[in-house]
């Protein structure tokens, strides 16, 4: 789990990143490629109670802070620092493949729950029935899951990640009217409409995809 950085854990941190003895590793996958590297140890946590408190590892990976990012009062010697505590052996999983599975498990997975929470109503449970709520769990998926594909498939590069709030705003909660006129049937968009060039882009490349049936 993400360790947060209160002040006895920071200061072993400290400890471990100027130790001149401490093994630094390179990291795995794209952190790689940034130049960051991971190094542990081992801290006690738990309560005050010695028979309650437990060892576990402490990983840290040490990130470079390159030119334009966004400086930290925590930054040091032009690192910054993020760390992890698990109580996986060491045998079984090295530090390094516990740190990436560690990342993995953010992102993408955490954003999702975040975005259905948020965005597409999976916060609370409206109904008293199981089964009710069940049904409402299951449309809210559809919904989030509609979502995705519509910015994958039809939307400009600049919606691609925009939110379900935005994708209200600017796509499905638009004013329109319908009008026929020589027996076709014509969408009319107001003219104030900020997103007007984005709407009828997207309407477009969905009408452009293939008929499955």
């Amino acid at each position: 789990m993400t360790a947060p950085q209160r002040a006895g854990l920071r200061q072993r941190i400290e400890e471990l990143a100027t130790d001149p003895t401490t093994v630094w590793t390179p990291a795995l996958n794209t952190e790689a490629e940034r130049g960051s590297e991971i190094a542990e140890t081992i801290i006690e946590i738990g309560q005050r109670v010695a028979a309650t408190r437990r060892q576990v590892r402490l990983i840290v990976r040490r990130q470079p802070v390159r030119a334009g990012d966004q400086l930290s009062l925590d930054d040091l010697n032009g690192y910054r620092f993020h760390a992890i505590v698990t109580n996986l052996p060491a045998m079984l999983a090295p530090a390094t493949m516990v740190e990436a599975h560690h990342r993995q498990r953010g992102g993408i997975p955490e954003d999702t729950i975040r975005q259905l929470k948020e965005d597409f109503g999976l916060c609370h449970a409206p109904l008293q029935n199981f089964f009710g709520n069940w049904l409402w769990f299951h449309a809210c998926a559809l919904a989030h899951n509609t979502a995705r594909w519509i910015r994958h498939l039809a939307l400009p590069d600049q919606f691609r990640r925009c939110r379900g709030k935005r994708l209200r705003l600017a796509f499905f909660n638009v004013a329109g009217r319908i009008v026929t006129h020589a027996r076709q049937l014509w969408l009319r968009l107001p003219r104030t409409h900020p997103w007007s060039h984005a709407f009828i882009e997207a309407l477009t490349r969905i009408r452009a995809l293939p008929a499955y049936a």
